[in-house]
């Protein structure tokens, strides 16, 4: 049978046939965290390419008048962010136990992302949505090298989560 999940449809940036990019990795693991840690296990160690890789984009982005996001850095486990707040480059939009929806936004794209966390039998079905939309030529030129790779990032940071929040059997 197969499994099902309560997880509220996820937050989007805009409604589904206006976004220029939308992505969702799904994961099963065998414990029942907060979206913000999984949001925690995701971003605390990331990958020596993505930081590169978001070096690069400040040093091009810098030449368009973007400010610098600088990636992720390590987070604290104690901080308890509230709507307002900033997770590294991210605004928090809503965050409870289930959802943690975080937006950037400048004048070239906006970005949500969307951490889904649904209790079931044996531990819980994880949900990571991202959706954007641009709003001029360099958005979309931006996107062309970073559609893709966030695809292939998104999966990685993922197998931090497992690695993290799931029990070795």
């Amino acid at each position: 049978m197969p499994e099902t999940s309560s997880l509220p449809a996820s937050t989007l940036i805009a409604p589904r046939s206006e976004l220029n990019f939308f992505h969702v990795n799904t994961l099963k693991i065998t414990s029942n965290p907060t979206a913000l840690d999984v949001y925690r296990a995701m971003t605390n160690n990331p990958p020596r390419l993505l930081t590169l890789a978001f070096w690069v984009r400040d040093q091009i982005s810098a030449s368009a008048g973007i400010a610098k996001i600088k990636g992720f850095g390590a987070q604290q486990e104690t901080l308890s962010p509230k709507v307002g707040d900033y997770l590294d480059f991210f605004l928090v939009e809503q965050i409870d136990d289930r959802q943690l929806a975080l937006t950037s936004r400048d004048k070239h794209l906006s970005v949500m992302t969307t951490v889904n966390v649904d209790p079931i039998t044996g531990g819980a079905l994880v949900r990571i949505t991202s959706s954007v939309i641009t709003h001029n030529w360099f958005g979309t030129l931006y996107m062309i090298p970073v559609g893709p790779a966030h695809k292939l990032i998104s999966a990685h940071m993922l197998q931090n989560v497992t690695a993290v929040h799931s029990s070795k059997g």
